[in-house]
C-alpha cells in the first residue's frame, strides 16, 4: 500500500489499516462493540461518506495467515500422511525383524527371560532406529528449509525467518520416541506373546510369519497406498488447478513489457499543468528510443495499490447521496492500451485531442457495460465523480475496452474506468507507472529510461522497477509454493509405499523359496509362478487404491478453496492417480515376482 498524505483532507479516501491494541482485561467482542458505537456516530455526522462503513475488529495473527491458514493446514495433513506412511514401513520393518528372530524370542522365553523384558529389548532397538532417523531427518529438513527458501514465495514474507530452535528439536525426537513406542510396540507383543510350544513346533526352517502377523503386514501395506492415494488426489487436483490458473488470459500481453514508478512531490509539482508537461516530456524522450513504445498510467495490473471512486450516470434516477455505485478508476497518457495490448472491443481509444480544454473523455472496460449498461451501447453516455460540486463535469464514453485482472488471476474483473491524465483535476494525482514495451535487454532498457526521466527531472526517483511478467509470476507465488510442496510430498509417499510393497513381497517370496521350489518342480511354467506372487501384491494394491479414493473423496473438499476451475472430485484427476498408484504398485511387485520365476528348483528344495 502506499500512502498518499494529499488525501488525508478528504473523508471519502479510505487506505489505510488501523492496529489497535486490547486494555488489560479488554475483550474483542467490548472492542468491537465500542468501534461499532463510533462507526453509528460518523455515520449520523458523515452520511455522504460514512453510511455504509463498518469497522471490523481481527486478530492480528488470524489477519496475518488469513491467506494462508487453509494452505498451512493440508500442507501439515500432507506431512502428517508421509508420517504415516514412513511409520507403516517402519512398523513393517520390525515386524519382518521379529518373525527372523521369532525362534530366538522363543527360547529366551523358555530359559525364563520375562515378556517385559523382551519388550523392553524390541523397544530400545527400535527407539534407536528411531532416533537415528529423527537426527537424519533434521539434517534433511536443515537443507529442505534452506532450498524453499531460495525459491522466495511472496505469500510467506517471514518464510525466511524460519529457524531450526530448540522446539523443533523437542518436536522431532518426541515424535520419533512417540513413533518408536507406537509402532515398535505391535512386533514387539508379537515375538513375545508366542507360545513356545506351538513355536517350537513350526520347524527348523525359515521362519514362517504367523497369519496374524501376516494379517498385520498386509494392512499396513494397503494403508499406505491408500495414504499415498489421498497425497496423490491432492497434488494432482492442485497442479490441475494450477494449469488451469496459468492459462488464464490476464487482457493484456505482458511479454516484453517493463514497468517503473514515479512520484512527483508535492513541493514542485502541486498543479496540474506543470505534472502534465513533466509527463509529456518524459514520454516524448521515452518514445524516441528506439525499438521502444512508452505510455503511463496510475496502478498497473497486480502492483496492489488502487483507487475508487463512486459515480453517477447522467439519466439516471438519483441515488442517497454516499449509497452511489463505485469502480476502479485510472489516468493514462500515451498509447497505453497498444502498449499493453488490451483490445478495443468498440469506439475508440484515447487521442491528443482529448487534452486539456477539450470534452472531457471516459474509456471503460467490458465489466463496466455488463454492470451498468446490460444489453445496450455505452458509447455516448455521460459519467461524473458522485458528490462534485454543481455543476457536473460530465465525461463521455468514447470506448470500450477488454477487461484486464488487476487483483490476480484467480479474482474476477472489476468495473474501471479510464480517463486522460491531462484532462484530470485531481491533483494529488502525482503518481505515475511507466508502460515501456520492447524486445532490447531489460537491464540497458531501464538504465535509458530512467536517464530520461532525470533529463527531465533529476530529483526524481524511480523505484519499483520490475516486468509485468515478473509481477504475474509473484501473483501465482502462493499457488505454486503450495503445489510444489504438496507435490514433493505425494512424491515422497508414492516412493514409500512403492518400497513397502516391495520390500514385503520381496519378503514374502525369500520366505517361500521353498514352496516355489516345490511347485516348479511338478512342473509349473514361470508365468504361473509370476502370477501367483503378482496376484497376491495385486490384491493389497487395489485394496489401498479403494480405500484411498474413499479417504481422497472425503478429505479432497477441504481444498475446495485452494483449486481454481478444479472440483475437489474431478474424475479424471482420481483416475489418472488410481492408474498411476496401480503401476507403482505392480511394478514394485513385479520385479521380487521376476525373482521368483529364476528360482532353480533343485537349490529351492534344499532352501532352508
Amino acid at each position: 500500500w502506499v500512502a498518499y498524505p494529499e488525501a488525508a483532507p478528504y473523508r471519502g479516501v479510505h487506505f489505510m489499516r488501523t492496529y489497535w491494541r486490547l486494555k488489560p482485561g479488554v475483550t474483542l467482542a467490548q472492542a468491537q462493540a465500542d468501534v461499532s458505537t463510533i462507526d453509528h456516530r460518523l455515520a449520523e455526522l458523515y452520511p455522504d461518506n460514512e453510511r455504509d462503513r463498518r469497522t471490523l475488529l481481527i486478530p492480528l495473527h488470524q489477519w496475518l495467515v488469513a491467506r494462508i491458514r487453509r494452505a498451512l493446514l493440508v500442507l501439515f495433513g500432507a506431512v502428517a500422511l508421509v508420517l504415516l506412511i514412513a511409520c507403516s514401513n517402519f512398523a513393517g520393518l520390525l515386524m519382518v525383524r521379529a518373525v527372523t528372530r521369532k525362534r530366538e524370542f522363543v527360547i529366551r522365553a523358555s530359559l525364563g527371560a520375562a515378556r517385559s523384558r523382551l519388550i523392553r529389548q524390541s523397544l530400545t532397538e527400535s527407539a534407536l532406529l528411531a532416533f537415528l532417523g529423527g537426527a537424519a531427518g533434521l539434517l534433511l529438513a536443515r537443507w529442505g528449509t534452506s532450498a524453499l527458501s531460495s525459491l522466495e514465495p511472496a505469500e510467506l514474507e517471514r518464510f525466511r525467518d524460519i529457524q531450526m530452535d530448540a522446539k523443533v528439536f523437542l518436536f522431532v525426537f518426541g515424535v520419533s520416541a512417540l513413533t518408536a513406542a507406537i509402532f515398535g510396540m505391535a512386533p514387539a507383543w508379537l515375538s513375545a506373546g508366542s507360545d513356545a510350544a506351538e513355536s517350537l513346533k513350526e520347524g527348523t526352517r525359515s521362519a514362517t510369519p504367523g497369519q496374524r502377523s501376516r494379517s498385520l503386514r498386509n494392512l499396513l501395506v494397503s494403508a499406505e497406498f491408500a495414504l499415498a492415494l489421498i497425497l496423490l488426489v491432492g497434488a494432482g487436483l492442485m497442479i490441475k488447478g494450477f494449469s488451469r490458473l496459468h492459462s488464464v488470459d490476464p487482457g493484456f500481453n505482458p511479454k516484453d513489457v517493463v514497468v517503473m514508478h514515479v512520484q512527483l512531490p508535492a513541493a514542485r509539482y502541486s498543479e496540474i499543468p506543470r505534472q502534465t508537461q513533466f509527463r509529456r516530456q518524459v514520454l516524448a524522450g521515452l518514445n524516441s528510443l528506439p525499438g521502444v513504445e512508452a505510455a503511463m498510467i496510475t496502478d498497473i495490473p497486480f502492483d496492489g495499490n488502487y483507487v475508487t471512486h463512486n459515480f453517477v450516470i447522467d439519466g439516471r434516477p438519483p441515488l442517497p447521496v454516499g449509497a452511489e455505485p463505485e469502480l476502479q478508476t485510472l489516468s493514462v497518457m500515451g498509447p497505453y492500451f497498444r502498449t499493453m495490448q488490451i483490445p478495443l472491443l468498440a469506439g475508440r481509444v484515447f487521442t491528443e485531442a482529448d487534452r486539456e480544454g477539450q470534452p472531457l473523455a471516459a474509456v471503460v472496460n467490458e465489466a463496466f457495460v455488463k454492470q451498468y449498461f446490460p444489453g445496450q451501447n455505452p458509447l455516448g453516455a455521460r459519467i461524473d465523480w458522485a458528490q462534485r460540486k454543481p455543476p457536473h463535469q460530465w465525461m463521455t464514453i468514447v470506448g470500450v475496452v477488454g477487461d484486464t485482472k488487476y487483483s490476480g488471476l484467480d479474482q474476477p474483473s472489476d468495473p474501471v474506468v479510464y480517463a486522460p491524465f491531462a484532462q484530470s483535476d485531481e491533483a494529488w494525482r502525482r503518481w505515475m507507472t511507466i508502460v515501456l514495451r520492447s524486445r532490447r535487454a531489460t537491464a540497458g532498457l531501464v538504465q535509458e529510461a530512467k536517464e530520461q526521466v532525470w533529463s527531465v527531472d533529476s530529483q526524481l526517483p524511480v523505484s519499483e522497477v520490475s516486468s509485468m511478467s515478473a509481477l504475474m509470476s509473484v501473483s501465482l507465488a502462493q499457488q505454486r509454493f503450495n503445489m510444489l510442496l504438496l507435490g514433493l510430498f505425494a512424491a515422497l509417499a508414492l516412493i514409500l509405499a512403492a518400497l513397502g510393497i516391495y520390500g514385503m513381497m520381496a519378503y514374502r517370496v525369500g520366505q517361500r523359496t521353498h514352496e516355489i521350489g516345490i511347485y516348479m518342480a511338478l512342473g509349473a511354467q514361470h508365468k504361473n509362478v509370476l502370477w501367483l506372487v503378482l496376484r497376491e501384491g495385486a490384491k493389497l494394491t487395489f485394496a489401498g487404491i479403494l480405500f484411498g479414493l474413499i479417504g481422497a473423496l472425503a478429505l479432497s473438499r477441504v481444498m475446495t478453496s485452494l483449486l481454481f476451475e478444479v472440483k475437489p472430485t474431478d474424475p479424471a484427476t482420481f483416475g489418472m492417480v488410481a492408474a498411476l498408484l496401480a503401476a507403482v504398485g505392480l511394478l514394485a511387485c513385479y520385479l521380487p515376482a521376476r525373482r521368483a520365476t529364476r528360482v532353480d528348483p533343485m537349490v529351492a528344495l534344499r532352501y532352508e
